[in-house]
């Protein structure tokens, strides 16, 4: 098995995993921070206030009323979560010699591609720490960095071993399809269009899980974080279009045609968004085993609808969280 397609149930465990994260206030003293990776009702809380998706309505259908508006603190709220998760979860499991079934996962499978729905940075973190991945070829793109001197002799050729294609886009990456030029003797400044988009590696708030890159700023001014990737919106057909999204796509689906396995693990397959899974499972339908393994405790389930929709794959269910698979040793 050497492609992997992750969804949001893959981070579930983190916070299992790790050891509880204190915080200080200087109302309450120490606490328990809850910074763990959120699920659809955590989502529900978190970013609206609600304790539960009412009745007749999904997150999705939330966010994208709140975005038609240009209502962006829902998604922002949902941003720093999942960034505030990246650098105290998963920094501290992949830096920690204490066995956690993360740590497994990417022992196990040393020389294995991913595919992720997820915005985080959770198999990021890991890899880097692993040095099997960096950020200038890791994401399947061209991506600039930005090194200092003596950096840059560390991690300038270097290459990954393993590639992380974030197919709804990732914060830390940004693109640029324009560019401020002038004449510094001239006070006027000319907004031009690039020959291609290019691509750049701004980690923000985590920049610390990937010691020795900086910050790296466009020449058109800062990219908001929410303007990286997918919001969690119905329909993202039109989303799916962006260049770095349209990009990584076509790689992800060169990757599954050459394996022809693929395994999917904590990914739902909701039909919202079966403009995103479909252009994957379509390539998977084009290679020469076309089998699809699929870890969630609603597998069964999953396997059946799959195969209703595409009968020439092999599906294969593991009806497991991805914790008890990685205790079953990943067997299926």
């Amino acid at each position: 098995m050497g492609l992997f397609l992750i969804g949001a149930g893959f981070n579930v465990d983190a916070a299992r995993e790790s050891c509880p994260v204190y915080g200080n206030s200087m109302y309450v003293g120490r606490y328990q921070m809850d910074c763990g990776y959120p699920l659809v009702s955590d989502v529900a809380r978190l970013c609206f206030g609600l304790a539960q998706v009412p009745t007749g309505k999904s997150i999705e259908g939330l966010f994208s009323e709140y975005l038609d508006r240009e209502d962006y603190a829902p998604l922002e709220k949902l941003v720093e979560r999942l960034m505030e998760a990246d650098f105290r979860l998963a920094t501290k499991l992949a830096s920690s010699d204490t066995s956690n079934c993360y740590r497994k996962f990417f022992d196990r499978f040393k020389g294995a591609n991913f595919l992720t729905f997820n915005y985080d940075s959770l198999p990021e973190v890991f890899l880097f720490r692993l040095r099997r991945w960096y950020p200038h070829d890791g994401y399947g793109l061209p991506v600039e960095v930005e090194l200092s001197p003596l950096q840059a002799n560390q991690f300038g050729n270097l290459k990954s071993a393993c590639l992380v294609l974030h197919l709804h886009g990732s914060f830390c990456v940004y693109t640029s399809e324009f560019e401020i030029r002038g004449n510094p003797s001239d006070s006027t400044a000319w907004l031009e269009r690039l020959e291609g988009p290019r691509y750049a590696f701004d980690p923000d708030s985590i920049s610390l899980c990937f010691a020795g890159y900086r910050r790296g700023m466009s020449a058109t001014g800062r990219v908001p974080i929410e303007e990286r990737v997918i919001a969690p919106i119905p329909d993202k057909a039109q989303e799916l279009k962006q260049p770095f999204i349209n990009a990584t796509y076509a790689k992800a689906c060169s990757l599954v045609r050459e394996s022809g396995t693929l395994v999917a693990i904590g990914y739902s397959f909701n039909p919202y968004d079966r403009a995103s899974y479909g252009p994957i499972l379509k390539a998977l339908c084009e290679s020469g085993d076309r089998k699809l393994l699929v870890v969630s405790p609603q597998a069964c389930y999953l396997a059946e609808t799959i195969r209703a929709e595409y009968p020439s794959l092999q599906v294969t269910p593991i009806d497991k969280t991805f914790k008890a698979w990685a205790e079953d040793s990943f067997g299926y």
